[in-house]
């Protein structure tokens, strides 16, 4: 998968590096694309990420921000558009020596937002691929009332207003319910 490739090491911190709080700002530069669910986006500018890892009874609590401009494709015209991401993310590491502690209620339990960490190494990367991911509209527009395109010839509705197609040919499967249609 692609985004599996994206790595910073600035985004991975040693649990034993730091006392009980650690905040870093950091600026990665040399991700390119990333993988959403509909498309591969272009990374326009660097992503800033600002995080704050808190030390709290065998757990690390981390807190951070996410900020960088995306290439995304409008889901109706396919034009190019900027989306701009600024989104927050939340999550507890816990060591996986601690795992075997944890009863199978408090495992599930804690599965919403736990990730479990090994050799003292705690990787934000995939929580910053997810915050930018999450970010992202399931649907996104140039402009909310964007037209799209001719489902015949394909002509951009948004340029040609009143484009219509003369000829609207119907599936020959369907002819028997367009039939149905007209009694």
């Amino acid at each position: 998968m692609f985004n599996e490739e994206l790595k910073s090491s600035q985004l991975v911190v040693e649990y034993e590096k730091f006392e009980k709080i650690i905040e870093r700002r950091i600026i990665i530069r040399n991700w390119k694309e990333i993988e959403l669910p509909a498309e591969n986006s272009k990374i326009l500018s660097p992503i800033e990420v600002f995080f704050i890892l808190e030390k709290r009874d065998n757990q690390v609590y981390a807190s951070g921000k996410v900020e960088t401009l995306l290439q995304l494709h409008c889901s109706r015209c396919l034009k190019p558009i900027e989306y701009w991401v600024d989104e927050n993310f939340d999550s507890i590491y816990i060591d996986r020596r601690y795992e075997k502690f944890l009863s199978k209620s408090e495992q599930l339990k804690s599965l919403e937002n736990t990730i479990y960490y090994d050799n003292s190494i705690i990787d934000l990367t995939n929580r910053v691929i997810e915050a930018i991911i999450l970010a992202v509209p399931e649907i996104p527009l140039c402009k909310e009332d964007c037209k799209g395109l001719c489902q015949i010839c394909g002509v951009d509705l948004n340029e040609n207003p009143n484009h219509s197609c003369e000829t609207d040919e119907i599936d020959p499967r369907l002819l028997p319910l367009k039939k149905l249609l007209e009694k």
